[in-house]
């Protein structure tokens, strides 16, 4: 009986190589079910005990990249996000954007008085039914844990904030609901704590449903990291201008004009940026 071949993720945890899970990955990039399983092939054959799930992403990310440009920049979703950084601003924009899909009104980096002292507030959504408040944790490191700490302090620091605004005029019979949002993961207490205390928390892939992953492949919200024509520079340029997913990019698309592309190489990038902006994506 064959062993189990092991791979080992960015936590340096080893565990059992999932075809499943990589198949899940590239169904999600909006790949057709024959470039799929020419992927799964290619990959099959160059696995290895001990390969890294890094590894196995670039091999992957770089056969889709061959055939559809937009494809890649689908699959490589995580890493845009980890591209957005130094600074955790542009992710606090992106959750915005998320909060405003559904019809929220949404402020960014601004200051609340709570009934003990003043708090940063990352996101503050409202709605006619009341409002979310978002505490962002943004990584750009891979397998990095948001500890239970994290819960612990952010759930006083919204209750401390929630004294304040339940007394304000129309408030009493509105929700107020508090958020954590990361681009990695929570270690299990935190998700524990979250779920005991009433937090609401999303992770890269928690919960099950609606997570990170989800709501941005749903809602159609990819950050300008993710398009593979544009140089890093390039992308770091457009944040400098506030310009953070691909629909704000594709409603301002002369800006590319001034980065000096051929004509070939502009209309490939927004070939691939108008792609990446369609509701379900292209499959090939």
């Amino acid at each position: 009986m064959n062993e189990p071949l092991l791979v080992k993720k960015a936590s340096g945890e080893k565990q059992e190589f999932s075809e499943e899970k990589l198949r899940r990955s590239l169904i999600r990039s909006g790949a057709s079910e024959d470039l799929i399983q020419m992927v799964l092939n290619q990959i099959r054959e160059q696995l290895y005990d001990g390969i890294s799930t890094q590894e196995i992403y670039r091999k992957a990310f770089g056969l889709l990249h061959k055939k559809i440009k937009s494809l890649a920049a689908r699959y490589s979703l995580k890493k845009a996000i980890m591209e957005l950084g130094p600074t955790g601003f542009p992710f606090e924009k992106l959750v915005g954007e998320i909060l405003k899909t559904s019809g929220y009104r949404v402020q960014t980096g601004i200051t609340k008085q709570g009934k003990c002292v003043k708090h940063e507030v990352d996101v503050w959504a409202e709605n006619e039914h009341g409002v979310v408040i978002i505490e962002c944790k943004y990584h750009n490191t891979p397998g990095t844990l948001s500890p239970v700490q994290v819960p612990l302090y952010v759930n006083s620091r919204f209750k401390d904030i929630e004294t304040v605004w339940a007394d304000e005029p129309g408030n009493n019979n509105k929700l107020f609901n508090g958020w954590i949002v990361t681009n990695t993961r929570f270690s299990t207490d935190a998700e524990d704590y979250g779920h005991c205390a009433g937090l609401k928390l999303i992770g890269w892939d928690y919960p099950q449903k609606d997570n990170l992953k989800e709501l941005i492949e749903r809602t159609s919200l990819f950050p300008i990291t993710a398009i593979t024509g544009l140089s890093k520079k390039q992308k770091e340029t457009l944040l400098d201008q506030d310009i953070i997913i691909c629909k704000q990019l594709q409603q301002k698309r002369g800006i590319l004009s001034g980065f000096g592309l051929t004509d070939r190489k502009l209309r490939e990038v927004l070939l691939e940026l108008d792609e990446l902006c369609m509701a379900s994506g292209p499959s090939y």
